[in-house]
């Protein structure tokens, strides 16, 4: 046998939630525990797929280390602080204008479901 590898549960884990959620290329992900085993191994498939990673990590060697998974742009936001702000900066700069992005029906403002009436 010349090459081999093998995924573990944290890569069958990641391969499995994102075959499940099948982001298609130029969708945007939001992948939460991005330093863990699960996290880092979603963040390079994400990228691979060519979906646009934004990555919750904390400040410092945790954001390099995600930063440096793969050589697509990832968005690391700091899990410590106000996340919502965080994404909401991140989904403008990537995904659509400032102008647009409260009316967007794939933003987080507009994704949850509305209560019963």
């Amino acid at each position: 046998m010349r090459d081999a590898g093998a995924l573990g549960p944290p890569g069958t884990a990641a391969f499995d939630g994102l075959a499940l959620l099948g982001p298609p290329e130029g969708s945007t992900v939001l992948i939460s525990g991005a330093t863990g085993g699960v996290g880092a191994i979603a963040v390079q498939l994400a990228a691979a797929r060519g979906a646009r990673v934004i990555a919750t990590a904390k400040p410092g060697s945790e954001s390099g280390f995600v930063s440096a998974l793969t050589d697509a742009e990832v968005t690391v936001i700091d899990h410590t602080q106000d996340m919502t702000a965080q994404i909401r900066t991140a989904w403008t700069r990537c995904c659509t204008s400032p102008a647009t992005w409260p009316n967007s029906p794939r933003s987080p403002a507009t994704a949850a479901p509305s209560p019963p009436p």
